[in-house]
């Protein structure tokens, strides 16, 4: 209900949906008429039409809305809004091989283990076809263009450690973000760069063991064109 955006469809309101038989699952929704709802709890006509409006224009979603909403483990909403920014289409996701979705930072192997078992179960399938089928339509995401030169933060992952001068951690990441990249706590094998300030601690010992490259405030502040 939340991933498709559909107003005045509450907890209360599916739960008298599913007892009275009306919904197994939310490609049900898509079918509801104006007769399924007026007999129930405080429904009026004005509201039962102002459901089943909303109903029908949560018809046209977008891709990570519609990932998100399909329920998959581990995909919660960030997660999906990644996937649809790296496959651009539906039927790319569905197709997608393991190698694929571990090439992206934000998945591991649980996640795109869950992926995968999704997509390979005819249950699944099937559900998605019957939401198509009523009327389901994903707004297009333009394929990619690279129009104007990217910043070189652009789909970086950082690591802060240690005490910056010239601006605070929250600036740091803020900065980072609005550039388009991405900002962790730990080092993993998936992190691009360590930003070191004073006293870095464990971290730039770990960024060593894993060839992760290190940039101190002023190579930071250089490569981010600040300097």
């Amino acid at each position: 209900k939340d991933a498709m955006d559909i107003d005045g469809l509450g907890d209360k309101l599916v739960d008298q949906l599913v007892i009275r038989g009306l919904i197994k699952d939310a490609a049900n929704i898509y079918h509801l008429t104006l007769e399924n709802l007026i007999p129930l709890d405080k429904m009026a006509e004005k509201l039962a039409n102002n459901i089943l409006t909303a109903i029908n224009n949560s018809k046209k979603t977008t891709l990570s809305k519609f990932i998100y909403s399909l329920g998959i483990r581990h995909v919660g909403e960030h997660v999906a809004t990644v996937l649809a920014e790296k496959f651009r289409r539906f039927g790319s996701l569905q197709k997608a091989r393991e190698e694929d979705l571990l090439s992206i930072k934000e998945i591991g192997p649980e996640i795109a283990d869950s992926i995968l078992s999704y997509f390979s179960n005819e249950k699944n399938i099937s559900f998605i076809n019957r939401l198509f089928e009523a009327g389901i339509t994903i707004e297009e995401m333009p394929l990619e263009k690279k129009l104007f030169k990217e910043h070189p933060f652009s789909g970086k992952l950082f690591v802060l450690t240690g005490t910056l001068s010239t601006l605070t951690r929250t600036e740091a990441k803020k900065f980072i973000e609005e550039k388009k990249g991405k900002v962790s706590a730990s080092i993993t094998s998936k992190t691009d760069y360590l930003v070191i300030g004073k006293s870095p601690g464990s971290k730039l010992a770990k960024a060593k063991d894993l060839s992760v490259t290190i940039l101190s405030e002023e190579e930071f502040l250089r490569t981010a064109g600040q300097k």
